[in-house]
């Protein structure tokens, strides 16, 4: 999201429907009475959030924020970008907040939905492998600014510290490492042995969703 609202030609907009998603689910997250109180959960509500003044705009979302979304056909226009990482690192970050993370957390059976729906509908569906982005964000951002058919900005590899004014409310409890930040953090592709280690009780939930991770990176555009 922040590389992208570095262009001149596009605005961003966090998790617009994570209201809903937890309205719907009832999952628990460290700013859910915030959010709740302050974002609408009704699709009459949120469609029109999800517009920007701009020439283009950049939906942030996690894709099991569409659970329970009355009409998938609502995205047929758009440009569905999944950004993937192994278990092991989505374990890690969620670790900080959640003491007990599910499949329905991760994503990894929303992301296989939706990349099979978007195939089947024929809407524009490409899978970004994050390892791979950030070990080489220049080449990787041309391949996706290529398939979307706009040129590449070098303004994209950097950005100012801080925060930004579209952050959702839940940046206080997530974003600390963005904040401190100036552009991508450049680390080498990791490998099986440099993932971090998991809890022998997570060990059943890395066996069900690494399949599925490895599934969608076997079709990653970058």
């Amino acid at each position: 999201m922040y590389s992208f609202a570095q262009r001149q030609d596009f605005g961003v907009v966090d998790e617009p429907l994570f209201a809903h998603f937890l309205d719907q689910t009832g999952a628990n997250r460290p700013s859910r009475a915030e959010v709740l109180a302050t974002m609408p959960t009704s699709r009459a509500r949120i469609l029109p959030t999800l517009e920007s003044n701009e020439t283009h705009v950049f939906l942030k979302h996690m894709a099991n924020h569409l659970e329970g979304w009355p009409e998938p056909q609502d995205f047929a226009a758009h440009r569905n970008v999944l950004l993937i990482r192994h278990p092991r690192k989505v374990l890690k970050s969620y670790l900080a907040h959640i003491d007990a993370p599910t499949a329905l957390d991760l994503c990894y059976h929303h992301q296989q939905r939706w990349f099979e729906r978007c195939q089947t509908e024929g809407w524009p569906v490409a899978v970004v492998d994050s390892d791979r982005l950030v070990a080489e964000p220049e080449s990787s951002l041309r391949a996706i600014m290529a398939w979307v058919d706009l040129d590449f900005d070098p303004r994209m590899l950097s950005w100012r510290a801080g925060h930004r004014e579209e952050d959702g409310l839940w940046a206080k409890y997530w974003y600390h490492r963005v904040h401190a930040s100036t552009g991508w953090e450049m680390e080498s592709s990791s490998d099986v042995a440099s993932l971090p280690p998991v809890e022998e009780r997570l060990l059943s939930l890395v066996d069900e969703t690494e399949p599925l991770y490895e599934s969608l990176r076997a079709r990653a555009l970058n």
